[in-house]
């Protein structure tokens, strides 16, 4: 089954530039989550320490224990696959509109 998925999506490269493009908008918007999320915590670090508190950045999970944050990456390695999910997906639109340029 898994050996017809390249079949599939290059016979059609309207497909596959969909595909490309999920992958580059999916990998933006949680590198934007992430920086929103880095803005945050280095906001709250500077009120502490203006406060004359312990100088500890809080994680998000502290700063917002309510909501689900297990997937906004926090560090330049929790941004990695994001960047390879924008590299392929890149990677991908290009490839189909060049096929669909070629063939189509």
């Amino acid at each position: 089954m898994i050996d017809l998925l390249p079949e599939f999506l290059l016979t059609e490269p309207r497909r596959l530039i969909a595909l490309g493009r999920f992958l580059l908008r999916s990998g933006a918007f949680i590198l934007l989550v992430g920086s929103i999320g880095h803005a945050a915590t280095t906001a709250s670090a500077a009120a502490m320490s203006i406060g004359k508190q312990a100088a500890v950045s809080p994680t998000l999970a502290q700063l917002y224990p309510a909501l689900p944050t297990w997937w906004v990456p926090e560090s330049i390695l929790g941004c990695l696959p994001a960047i390879i999910l924008l590299i392929i997906g890149l990677s991908m639109a290009s490839l189909g509109k060049r096929l669909k340029n070629a063939y189509f």
